[in-house]
């Protein structure tokens, strides 16, 4: 669709967030770092699992870019919760939808621990690594698919260019 005024654009971003979400939404990392330590397998499991759970209308699989935690990877965010998953394995992704998805319960043994080896932190907004970081480029990652223009939109993309051209001379 081609935008052709604001009125467009605003139109777009409130049928994006007008849409009803699915139940879960799995952001599964595939930057560079992610996909050299086997981001891809643990999609393919994912990918089965969600089809013979028949989970397709309760669980969006979207692949992201770089979540920043390369060392960590395979990585994953799940929504609702932001909960992030770590060093993920094939088989891991199978544990995900059966105790996550279907059980409602993070899976405790692939969630990120602090430094001193005991404490667990769930979401990924809480942990040390990701709270001292400013992201600008990166502030819709786990947020949007980003291969959606309409996501986008409805992060208000674009919306900078929207008020450039309606700008008046004064």
């Amino acid at each position: 669709m081609r935008v052709e005024n604001a009125e467009m654009l605003q139109k777009i971003k409130n049928s994006v967030l007008g849409k009803i979400r699915p139940k879960y939404t799995i952001f599964l990392c595939a930057g560079g770092g992610c996909i050299s330590s086997g981001e891809i397998s643990v999609k393919s499991v994912l990918e089965d699992e969600i089809k013979a759970n028949s989970l397709q209308k309760d669980v969006e699989l979207i692949e992201t870019g770089c979540m920043g935690s390369c060392s960590l990877g395979p990585v994953m965010l799940v929504e609702p919760g932001r909960v992030f998953y770590q060093r993920l394995k094939p088989a891991d992704a199978k544990d995900i939808i059966k105790e996550h998805v279907l059980g409602g319960k993070p899976v405790e043994r692939l969630i990120h621990k602090d430094l001193s080896g005991i404490l667990k932190v769930h979401a990924m907004d809480e942990l040390s690594f990701f709270t001292r970081q400013v992201k600008i480029a990166t502030r819709n990652l786990g947020v949007i698919d980003p291969s959606s223009i309409d996501e986008y939109i409805a992060q208000d993309g674009y919306f900078a260019l929207k008020k450039v051209l309606t700008m008046t001379a004064e």
